[in-house]
C-alpha cells in the first residue's frame, strides 16, 4: 500500500500530493486555488511517519520494536479489528556480492586452455517481521493460499497431459520431432540458466497481503535481490497464555516481544 500525502486548502478541502511534489504548488480541485506543498519531511510527518529520515525497512523494524503503528495490535488487512493471528515473515536481502573470479578462458601449465566459471561471495541479511491478522482476515488468507495450491496442482496435471500428448505425437511423427528437438532444447537451456539471475522470489498470492504492511512495498522496491518466505500462523492468545503461565511473575512481555525473543537479536537490527 503506497503512502498517501495530503495538503490542506483554505477552502477546507484536502488535495492529494505525491512526495516528489514537495516544495511545489498544487492546484485544489475544489476551488482551483494553488496550495503550497511543504517539504518532504513535513509531508511524511503529517502522514503519521515518525521516522522520515529512515529507510522503509528500517521504519518497519523501528515501529516493530516500539510496537507503534503498523504494529500496534490492529489487523493489517482490515485495520479495524484486533489481530489474533501472527504470521512470521522472513525477508532475505542481498547486502553485498564480492566477485572472487570473473571467469573466462584461462591458459593451463600444459599449454592447453580451460574454461573457468565465475565465482562470487555473497552476504545476505535475514530480517523478520510479522503479518498481523484478525480471525476473519486469517480465513481469507488461508483461502487464498489453498487456491494457489489448487492452481499449482492443476498446472502440474496440465504439464503431464502435455507430456503424454507429446509422446503420442513423437511416436507417429518421429522425423518432425527430431527437427524441432534441438530448438526446444535451447529454449529450455536458456530458461534453466535464467533462474540463476532471478533472485527475487515471492509467491504472487502473498504480495497483496504483505502490501498491507506500511512501508513494505517501498522497502522491496529499494532492494536489488531478495527472497521472502512466510511461516506457520501463531495464535496471539496462546502466546499470551504462555507468558502468563511463565515462572517469572514479573514478566510483562507483550506477545510481539515474546515472539521476537525467540529469534536472534540480529534479525531485528537495521540492515
Amino acid at each position: 500500500m503506497a503512502e498517501k500525502y495530503y495538503v490542506e486548502c483554505d477552502c477546507g478541502k484536502r488535495a492529494r500530493v505525491a512526495l516528489h511534489e514537495a516544495g511545489t504548488d498544487k492546484r485544489c480541485e475544489a476551488c482551483q486555488k494553488t496550495v503550497r506543498v511543504p517539504d518532504t519531511i513535513t509531508l511524511q510527518q503529517s502522514a503519521g511517519d515518525n521516522y522520515p529520515l529512515l529507510r522503509p525497512l528500517q521504519k518497519i523494524l523501528m515501529t516493530l520494536r516500539k510496537e507503534e503503528p503498523p504494529f500496534d495490535g490492529l489487523c493489517h488487512h482490515c485495520e479495524s479489528r484486533e489481530a489474533n493471528i501472527l504470521i512470521p515473515v522472513k525477508l532475505n536481502i542481498l547486502i553485498e556480492r564480492y566477485m572472487k573470479n570473473d571467469g573466462g578462458i584461462r591458459p593451463t601449465i600444459t599449454g592447453d586452455i580451460a574454461l573457468v566459471a565465475s565465482a562470487a561471495e555473497e552476504f545476505w541479511k535475514e530480517v523478520w517481521f510479522p503479518l498481523l491478522l484478525c480471525n476473519e482476515c486469517r480465513e481469507q488468507y488461508v483461502e487464498d493460499r489453498e487456491r494457489q495450491r489448487r492452481k499449482r496442482r492443476w498446472e502440474l496435471w496440465g504439464l503431464f497431459s502435455l507430456l503424454g500428448a507429446f509422446l503420442v505425437f513423437a511416436y507417429f511423427f518421429a522425423v518432425i520431432i527430431a527437427m524441432f528437438s534441438f530448438f526446444f532444447w535451447l529454449l529450455l537451456a536458456f530458461g534453466w540458466a535464467s533462474q540463476f539471475r532471478d533472485r527475487k522470489k515471492m509467491d504472487a498470492w502473498q504480495l497483496p497481503w504483505l502490501e498491507e504492511i506500511r512501508w513494505f512495498p517501498e522497502a522491496l522496491a529499494m532492494e536489488d535481490e531478495y527472497n521472502l518466505e512466510t511461516g506457520k500462523p501463531l495464535d496471539l492468545h496462546k502466546i499470551r497464555q504462555i507468558i502468563n503461565d511463565s515462572e517469572d511473575p514479573d514478566d510483562e512481555l507483550t506477545s510481539l516481544q515474546w515472539w521476537m525473543q525467540q529469534f536472534k537479536p540480529g534479525y531485528f537490527e537495521f540492515p
